[in-house]
């Protein structure tokens, strides 16, 4: 009489019907496993494809609605107007006080770099800031050099080429019948 009330091992069995879903979904998968697959992958193509379609429509309608209650409601109209005028003088004043704290860095950045070759231009050379070649006035430093008289004509300009006969070019050639473009 003990042994029927506690039998000597006990088993966890899982529910009827989940066994049975269990069961079923599993021979469906094993019989139907290649359908499935390749009607996953339509459905992910169709999908990819129709996503914008489906987003313009969405938006169409939005819009439709919108207009319906600009219709109703025009004070809603310029509500909205100011507000996207009110935005955009903000971000346009953000704007210009970004690009203004950017010149100011790119000047100081600049000055800082100049600064910092000049300090080592000074210790390598003393430089001459501001000295022309042609300047009038520095004639102290020119006296020590003597101008040498140039041993070409004055009319030779060495950019034109050769003087005489160099520059000639034959005519060009024809194809016979005058044709060949």
């Amino acid at each position: 009489m003990d042994a029927h009330i506690h039998p000597e091992t006990l088993e966890e069995k899982p529910p009827e019907f989940l066994s049975s879903w269990i069961y079923l979904g599993k021979t469906f998968i094993q019989h139907n496993g290649w359908l499935l697959l390749g009607a996953g992958v339509i459905l992910c193509c169709l999908w990819i494809r129709m996503k914008s379609y489906i987003e313009k429509f969405r938006e169409q309608q939005e819009e439709r609605r919108y207009a319906a209650l600009w219709h109703k409601n025009p004070d809603l109209v310029h509500a909205r107007q100011e507000a996207m005028e009110a935005a955009r003088l903000r971000f346009q004043t953000e704007h210009d006080k970004k690009a203004n704290q950017h010149a100011e860095k790119m000047k100081e950045r600049d000055a800082k770099k100049r600064e910092e070759y000049l300090g080592k231009q000074g210790e390598r050379v003393p430089v001459r800031v501001g000295y022309r070649l042609s300047d009038q006035t520095s004639s102290s430093n020119n006296e020590g050099q003597t101008q040498t008289k140039s041993s070409y004509r004055p009319d030779y300009n060495p950019l034109m080429g050769a003087g005489g006969s160099g520059g000639y070019r034959p005519p060009r050639r024809t194809c016979p019948g005058g044709g060949c473009g």
